[in-house]
């Protein structure tokens, strides 16, 4: 009967609910854990996946026979650059019988490149 008048059963429902909602927050805190886990996880596997790729994208950087764009020009269109060049055609009128012969528009710059490239 003291227990009613001073509020001693009260404070031990309020307790006891504390009890419980600490409980659900405990769970709640292990399963954010869990969750921030398996991210850094992710995380970490991506970063490993990124500097494997950066060190193959390194090693392919490296070989010689992969500079650059590939060249568009044949051997064939190599041929006909150096008979053009032979027959001591300009580069403008290079350019104009190679756009015309491979359907596709070539420049002076690209002409003088390949070839003094060759």
């Amino acid at each position: 009967m003291l227990g009613k008048l001073f509020g001693v059963e009260e404070v031990k429902a309020e307790l006891q609910e504390a009890r419980e909602e600490i409980q659900v927050l405990e769970h709640k805190l292990e399963l954010k854990e869990k969750a921030i886990k398996q991210l850094e996880d992710a995380v970490r596997i991506l970063e490993e996946n990124i500097k494997s790729l950066l060190d193959e994208n390194d090693q392919l950087k490296a070989r010689p026979d992969h500079f650059g764009r590939t060249s568009r020009a044949s051997g064939e269109h190599m041929r006909l650059l150096k008979m053009y060049q032979y027959n001591q055609l300009s580069y403008q009128e290079i350019v104009d019988k190679m756009t015309e012969y491979t359907g596709e528009k070539w420049s002076k710059s690209t002409v003088h490149y390949l070839l003094t490239k060759s």
